[in-house]
């Protein structure tokens, strides 16, 4: 029997709540200053909207206004406590608390991203890499309406996260745009490599990333390595498709990676193409 929804108001010492097991990873805590914003405005105005919680005090919304109220030396907070989520599970309470810090928090571009890539993962109770094409554009679609997003700029936040951390530390601080760092997505990760390299050594990212993603001589390249590569799909997918067993199992297990990395490059392509032509 589906459990209730309780919206009742309480108070709880604020001692007893403790912050969601995926908010350091997932959420930035909000500089002094607009923490300090914050406090003086519960100090004004008092606490409009109550703190979300589950029944064993953790934080599902409201990580910064139990901060600004700690500043103010509270000592009770008021909150909801979320039988219904605790009632679906892990993942229903997770769901919330992505979603919820996603809508109501100026998020950093990054962690939108990061947002994006685990309501993808909850969605189906795995990581985002194991999805098949099909799967994966069907979440994505899902993410886009429900976030009211265009599936475009979920497309570009998941490739960004397919960067080094350099790449994405120097979008989160706007040195590049969004398609920019989508562009070093599309390059091998050996020249991702060596363009992090650059960029950690102090070179300005928008002219490192020129210098490979961009450009006469890089672009034949990329143009010649395509070519090189559809060549070899059409001579060899034909010899092995269906031969899967007549393949020696520690060999496909060395070349796993190899696979899957091919398989996200062609993915990115054929999203690439449809988004042109929808």
């Amino acid at each position: 029997m589906a459990v209730e929804k309780r919206q009742t108001v309480t108070k709880w010492k604020i001692a007893k709540l403790k912050d969601h097991p995926r908010q350091a990873e997932m959420f930035d805590h909000v500089d002094d200053a607009e923490l300090e914003a914050l406090a003086e405005n519960l100090e004004k105005h008092g606490l409009r909207d109550a703190i979300e919680i589950t029944p064993d005090g953790t934080v599902i919304a409201g990580h910064q206004r139990v901060r600004a109220a700690k500043r103010l030396n509270w000592t009770e907070i008021n909150v909801i406590v979320r039988h219904d989520l605790a009632a679906e599970g892990p993942e229903a309470i997770e769901r919330h608390f992505v979603e919820t810090n996603f809508v109501r928090r100026q998020l950093s571009p990054l962690a939108r991203a990061k947002c994006i890539r685990r309501l993808m993962g909850l969605e189906e109770g795995k990581e985002v890499r194991r999805f098949g094409f099909t799967k994966k554009e069907e979440l994505k679609n899902r993410i886009a309406k429900r976030m009211t997003l265009s599936l475009r700029s979920v497309n570009r936040y998941l490739l960004l996260l397919a960067t080094p951390v350099a790449i994405q530390a120097a979008f989160d601080k706007g040195a590049i745009s969004l398609v920019t760092a989508g562009k070093v997505a599309l390059l091998s990760k050996t020249v991702q490599a060596e363009v992090a390299r650059r960029i950690g050594a102090g070179e300005k990212p928008a002219a490192v990333i020129g210098e490979h993603a961009t450009g006469g001589s890089a672009a034949n390249d990329t143009g010649r390595s395509f070519g090189r590569l559809l060549s070899s799909l059409r001579r060899e997918i034909p010899r092995v498709r269906g031969q899967r067993d007549r393949i020696n199992a520690s060999r496909l297990q060395r070349a796993e990676a190899s696979i899957r990395e091919a398989v996200d490059v062609l993915t990115e392509f054929v999203s690439g193409q449809r988004q042109k032509t929808s």
